[in-house]
């Protein structure tokens, strides 16, 4: 599908976002709380109200009653701190809130606001009757304001953080979503853009949206803040929408100290060829129907894996998902169910253990997990950490120590990568994590450090956006699932605009596994027929994350999975994830399937890949990133044909109906 590069092993290079920011400008009315966020000379936000719990700037009930200006510095350089605080009106004597503007003076194209609590405060009183998403709120913003202009925007929402295309009138949050919320200017052919997110402890903190106004706080699920508590939210400007995002995603990581690093190729597991068995695939819950292959997984993946090696399909790991360990429930066809009660092998699935069949297999693993059931072995056995358990599910009081313990029990497994799933079900279904301001982010932490000391990495599944914001803090956390199940959504192969979001958080977008042939698969959990298997394989190859087949024995189709990889099996990646081009936001299409991304070649120069769903469109230059005066020829993919780069170039799609050109 891409180049083979020209050099012995792919480059370990990661550009820095290019984007130069247009600067940030601040207008502030210390007397009021008042505020305007100017933007290339225009005025893009203007303040709305600051509140605490139904405290609010706008009816009195909360009372500005002193600013300060002071000069500090963090991760992201020196800046100048405005601080107002504000007092309940009964109470002026005691500030309830502190709300911090900081300005960057090394970085004018970034405003940070802190909310900061002195005192304790008791959220679930005075959040009563709110019914606002958070219970306290700054920054704020005006959907309409005279001087300003409702602008296009986007934001990411749900399980697998979707893009969800918005203008500051119509955007909506949602739980743990909403965020990150992308406000830029079609207009302007240069896209000038602004990202709005939480910049730390994002767990604690929730969109917020009125009638009026959008805004972000203390989630109001959150029962009580402690004293000492601090939060922070950001703005960053930049220029075009894909520069815009990474240079966004540069703050975020120089801010909490996770470097940005090259993960494309980190083992064999993220950059070569595996089999996979998720939710979707063959083996998910299914052995096939061949009983001459063997009576329990055990037998059958021993065969599966001496057909592989037989037709020279070098895959380089497995995933095993969770058919393989017990749970206090039945499972249904879409794998939701029970809660994991033991993480390790079901002695009907692999009778000798997990130690005996990874000796078969002799290759690192990913293996998943699910939300930790009320009555596991870990909360019966080791009862020295305590749990929260609600109804249907349990999360440690001190995730730190174990997972610290957890990651200590895997000896001879081979895991390489821990795939934790149905990470929105834990966090819906454990109170304490909606109620306890700090333990979703802890919880998050405690895994990724324990599985980091264990020397593994860390795969999020299931993941609200929420949490996608944790993993800047958390190097183990190398990749996120950026889809639905395979076969279990519509346009699920369409991971560009949610690849945005995780590249520039370091995170490898993955489209999960995907059936490489166009044959009924008779006998697996998934039969399909799959219609679009070069749609499935480019798309997994172009994500620069994983590529995992998951066909059934003797189902394979080599050329097809070969066309992914070098002969040795490692994956020819390009040099980013293909992403919505930044043409689609210029017509204020957020949502577009047409994509691109490239390849820094020695000797070739930027080498330009090209995808469009809509096989009767033409492949524009802007869409490229050039221009008809560049020195480019178009060469397409499923037709060999070449061409000179013009301003609109017809292509011959290949038979699914797609194009897909090298420029």
């Amino acid at each position: 599908w891409l180049l083979e590069p020209s050099v012995a092993a792919p480059s370990a290079a990661v550009s820095a976002a290019v984007s130069a920011s247009r600067d940030l400008q601040l207008e502030l009315d210390t007397n009021s709380g008042d505020f305007h966020i100017f933007f290339g000379g225009q005025a893009w936000l203007v303040g709305s109200e600051y509140r605490v719990g139904t405290l609010s700037s706008l009816d009195g009930s909360l009372v500005l009653t002193k600013s300060e200006a002071t000069l500090g510095s963090d991760a992201l350089g020196s800046y100048l701190a405005t601080t107002l605080h504000w007092s309940a009106r009964g109470a002026l004597g005691t500030v309830l809130m502190g709300t911090t503007f900081r300005e960057y003076s090394d970085d004018p194209g970034l405003i940070v606001f802190e909310q900061s609590f002195p005192s304790e405060v008791d959220l679930k009183s005075l959040n009563a009757g709110s019914g606002l998403a958070a219970g306290t709120l700054f920054p704020s913003f005006l959907r309409n304001s005279p001087g300003t202009f409702d602008l296009p925007c986007f934001s990411y929402h749900g399980v697998f953080a979707a893009l969800k295309a918005c203008t500051l009138n119509s955007y909506a949050g949602s739980e743990q979503g909403g965020t990150p919320l992308v406000v830029y200017n079609a207009s302007d052919t240069s896209l000038p853009m602004l990202v709005l997110s939480q910049l730390n402890n994002p767990m604690a903190q929730q969109m917020a949206d009125a009638s009026s106004f959008i805004g972000a706080g203390v989630k109001s699920t959150v029962e009580s803040i402690p004293a000492g508590w601090s939060q922070l939210f950001v703005i960053s400007a930049g220029t075009g929408i894909n520069d815009g995002m990474m240079a966004w995603g540069d703050r975020m990581l120089r801010y909490s100290g996770k470097p940005r690093v090259d993960n494309r190729y980190k083992d064999d597991v993220h950059g070569a060829i595996g089999f996979w068995t998720d939710n979707g695939g063959y083996y998910h819950y299914s052995i096939g129907n061949n009983k001459s292959l063997g009576s329990n997984y055990e037998e059958v993946l021993v065969k599966v894996k001496e057909y592989h090696d037989s037709i020279g399909v070098p895959f380089k790991h497995w995933q095993f998902d969770s058919w393989f360990y017990p749970k206090d429930g039945p499972v249904s066809h879409g794998g939701g169910g029970g809660a994991v009660t033991n993480w390790t092998a079901l002695t009907s699935v692999f009778p000798h253990g997990m130690a005996y069949i990874q000796s078969k297999l002799k290759v690192p693993m990913v293996m998943h997990n699910r939300q930790w059931a009320t009555r596991s072995d870990y909360i019966k056995q080791w009862t020295d950490i305590e749990w929260y358990v609600s109804e249907k599910a349990a999360v440690p009081k001190d995730p730190v120590k174990f997972f610290e313990r957890f990651f200590t029990q895997q000896d001879g497994w081979g895991l390489a990568m821990y795939e934790q799933d149905w990470m929105v079900s834990e966090y819906q279904e454990v109170q304490a994590l909606q109620t306890n301001i700090s333990l979703g982010d802890l919880w998050l932490f405690g895994m990724a450090a324990g599985a980091d000391g264990s020397g593994r990495t860390v795969q999020y599944c299931m993941p609200l956006p929420g949490q996608i914001l944790a993993a800047a803090a958390l190097p183990a956390v190398t990749n996120a699932r950026a889809s639905d199940d395979y076969f279990h959504g519509k346009d699920q192969w369409a991971i560009g605009g949610t690849a945005l979001f995780h590249w520039a958080l370091n995170i490898l977008p993955f489209k999960d596994g995907f059936y490489s042939s166009a044959y009924r698969q008779v006998g697996g959990q998934t039969e399909g027929p799959e219609p679009n298997p070069d749609r499935e394989a480019l798309m997994a190859t172009l994500s620069c994350a994983m590529v995992g087949p998951m066909d059934g024995i003797y189902l394979l189709n080599i050329s097809r999975i070969m066309a992914t990889c070098r002969k040795d099996g490692m994956i020819l990646k390009p040099d980013r994830p293909a992403t919505p081009t930044d043409a689609c936001f210029r017509a204020k299409d957020p949502g577009c399937q047409v994509y691109h991304t490239f390849s820094d070649v020695r000797g070739w120069g930027r080498v330009h890949y090209y995808f469009n769903n809509d096989g009767s469109a033409p492949l524009k230059a802007e869409e490229v990133y050039q221009s008809p005066a560049d020195d480019y020829v178009v060469h397409n993919w499923y037709t060999g044909e070449l061409s000179r780069l013009l301003a609109s170039n017809p292509l011959t799609p290949g038979y699914e109906g797609h194009t897909y050109a090298v420029v």
